[in-house]
């Protein structure tokens, strides 16, 4: 009986319709609470803004490098495809698709690491990019005097 008593008494006090908000407003006398909720609404607007446009980057760099990475295979297949060569040397044209596919493997996996460093992780391009160049110009400059 107790219980039920409390219940409802619990049940009396209550206001029905008020959003926590108000609520929150009957309590807040020096708005304290809302200045938190504006900033904490601000934080997660400008937080969800930043991913957006990150995803927009990195599908724009997938795109170009996709596109770059596909070009040798055109440019073979025209070359195939023009020269009708699957009639004359169809063991080559295989082996000339294969190196084209090798290739634009390759072309894209470099065009997408260096997009995604630059617009992404733009202070990590700064380092990785002129060590890389330098690796590029060692290993190249070992490889011709070792000829």
């Amino acid at each position: 009986m107790k219980t039920l008593l409390t219940f409802l008494f619990v049940l009396a006090t209550l206001q029905p319709g008020q959003s926590p908000e108000e609520m929150y407003a009957q309590y807040d006398k020096d708005g304290q609470y809302q200045a938190m909720q504006e900033q904490m609404d601000e934080v997660t607007q400008k937080s969800e803004a930043a991913e957006q446009e990150k995803s927009d980057k990195k599908t724009f760099v997938l795109v170009i490098s996709l596109l770059l990475g596909l070009f040798p295979i055109a440019v073979v297949g025209k070359k195939i495809y023009k020269d009708r060569s699957w009639e004359t040397n169809p063991q080559g044209m295989w082996r000339a698709l294969g190196i084209a596919v090798a290739g634009g493997a390759v072309l894209f996996a470099l065009n997408y690491g260096v997009f995604y460093l630059k617009l992404i992780h733009n202070e990590v391009f700064m380092i990785v990019f002129p060590a890389s160049i330098a690796l590029a110009v060692i290993v190249g400059v070992i490889i011709y005097w070792r000829r």
